[in-house]
């Protein structure tokens, strides 16, 4: 049976665990990730009063704006999000969603979201330390004017990096599911350290973490084409 490592967060593989193991795949899960809540001063306060729109891009992003901030603060803010999972995040906390992305990325949601509502306004958008500002000058450009404090790290710990190196030298696994170009980042790192000669199959789950690995000069599928 082919084994395929997953990457993402324990709690974030429900799906994908399922995907993978109805399609004939033994699943083992080493998360190349971990997210550490950052501690924030008054200015993040006064940044979310100063905004109308909340733009939250991952459901991790949303738990940790969450327990930054009180109700009363966000009664009246209008929130923009990524896709379903960000979503239930604010149904949780009894927020309503006033738009959700057609296609869960951060630039369809820019996209969509700019071309809805075009007059100049003030947007909060909290992210990690990883995030790019790929969307954010389009934005400016159209009169919008953007708050984005870093809300949380994204680290690889070393017993992660440590577990990840016995389990290639071991050869446990055939295949590697990789959900962003940062994961991909850290599993090309240890895979290097360990000085194999052949890559696992690699499968991704969007267009730009596959153009991330054909950029390094390997090959990868998407998760839909599995």
């Amino acid at each position: 049976m082919n084994t395929i490592l997953l990457t993402r967060l324990v709690e974030d593989n429900a799906e994908d665990r399922s995907y993978f193991q109805t399609r004939g795949f033994e699943t083992v899960e080493i998360p190349l990730i971990e997210l550490k809540k950052r501690a924030l001063d008054q200015s993040f306060e006064i940044m979310v009063k100063q905004s109308e729109w909340i733009f939250l891009t991952s459901q991790h992003a949303a738990a940790f704006f969450f327990q930054q901030i009180s109700q009363k603060e966000i009664e009246m803010k209008k929130f923009a999000v990524i896709g379903e999972k960000t979503a239930q995040v604010l149904f949780a906390n009894q927020i309503e969603t006033t738009f959700q992305a057609p296609q869960a990325t951060k630039k369809n949601l820019f996209e969509t979201w700019s071309s809805c509502y075009v007059e100049p306004t003030t947007i909060f958008y909290p992210k990690s330390n990883l995030a790019d500002k790929a969307g954010e000058a389009e934005l400016i450009t159209k009169g919008h004017q953007l708050f984005t404090p870093i809300l949380y790290d994204n680290c690889f710990p070393k017993e992660h990096q440590l577990l990840l190196q016995n389990c290639l030298t071991a050869k446990k696994i055939t295949a590697v599911y990789l959900a962003s170009p940062s994961l991909w980042e850290r599993f090309l790192s240890v895979f290097r350290e360990v000085d194999l000669s052949e890559m696992p199959t690699l499968y991704c789950l969007g267009e730009t973490t596959r153009q991330a690995i054909l950029k390094d000069g390997y090959e990868a599928m998407l998760r839909k084409e599995v």
